[in-house]
């Protein structure tokens, strides 16, 4: 009788055994997810986004569960959590100095300080809390008179959400005081965008583009419920908004107040800022340039 073919033997062994190979899905071979030498190449977030995208279990990375939910009790060998050891993003957080004051520390990052001020609320933030020294009634009556007519903007930016088939406009803010990128449920859901759960969060993968350019973002988006962020907080004169008309502005309606449901993070941060700074006066916003067009964001003083 003569031999039969190597490839019949090696299904019929394979069988055998019970096992099925599956094609990998980020680069065609036939191997488990976990031994893709492509996707153990990429970042943590790359590989998130390729598990979501592909509709792998973030788990166990297998290619489907027949039988119901996913049944692997292993865990993150990093963190313990719900999710597959190469989809860990997380950084253990570093010890405090013991030379150094923490609050020292707090005041060496202003700019984190204020966005912790405006919306404490986010888990990704800490209040921080100041000693305030005692002052007069007339004091107390000349800050709050300058609050009042102080506005407050923060950068904003127009983004495309790209869906493959089709596109949609969005409003974002640019925050690297936010750790990860978040999202809100209800604009997650309105652009039916792929997640999955990793442990007690939501995750989910959007792909951003400019308006203007070529420029493409990746971007994994952690879920954060009420993620809703109004600025500013009252309209601008159209003044002021004026004194910004000679640059390409990444969101024509600064000036005008808008509910923000995406938040663009630390996580994302360095893509996105370009060389460009721009202070045009005293008691204005400052310019920023970014990839999408300059955001205006700062304190601004109308009379």
């Amino acid at each position: 009788m003569a031999p039969r073919p190597r490839t019949a033997q090696s299904l019929e062994s394979r069988r055998s055994r019970g096992t099925q190979s599956y094609r990998c899905r980020v680069c065609r071979g036939i191997h488990p997810l976990r031994k893709c030498k492509r996707f153990r190449k990429l970042s943590a977030e790359k590989r998130l986004r390729a598990v979501l995208i592909n509709k792998y279990c973030s788990n166990c990375l297998a290619h489907q569960h027949p039988e119901g939910p996913c049944r692997s009790q292993d865990g993150c060998k990093k963190c313990g959590g719900n999710h597959h050891t190469l989809l860990h993003m997380h950084e253990e957080p570093s010890p405090p100095h013991p030379s150094r004051n923490p609050r020292q520390s707090a005041r060496s990052h202003p700019r984190c300080s204020a966005g912790s001020v405006s919306r404490s609320s986010s888990p990704n933030r800490v209040a921080i809390e100041r000693p305030r020294p005692e002052v007069s009634a007339t004091a107390t009556s000349v800050a709050t008179l300058v609050r009042q007519k102080t506005v407050h903007i923060l950068p904003t930016v127009i983004v495309v959400v790209d869906m493959g088939s089709s596109m949609f406009e969005t409003a974002a803010m640019i925050d690297p005081c936010m750790a990860v990128s978040s999202i809100d449920r209800s604009l997650a859901a309105a652009f039916r965008l792929p997640f999955t759960s990793l442990g007690d969060d939501e995750v989910y993968s959007a792909t951003l583009r400019s308006r203007t350019g070529n420029f493409k973002l990746e971007v994994v988006l952690k879920l954060d419920p009420s993620l809703k962020i109004r600025t500013p907080i009252r309209a601008l004169s159209d003044a002021t908004r004026a004194k910004f008309g000679n640059i390409r502005l990444a969101d024509e309606q600064f000036h005008r107040p808008a509910t923000i449901s995406l938040v663009l993070g630390a996580n994302v941060f360095a893509k996105l800022i370009q060389p460009g700074f721009l202070k045009l006066e005293d008691g204005l916003p400052v310019a920023q340039s970014t990839v999408f067009g300059w955001t205006v964001s700062g304190a601004v003083l109308e009379h």
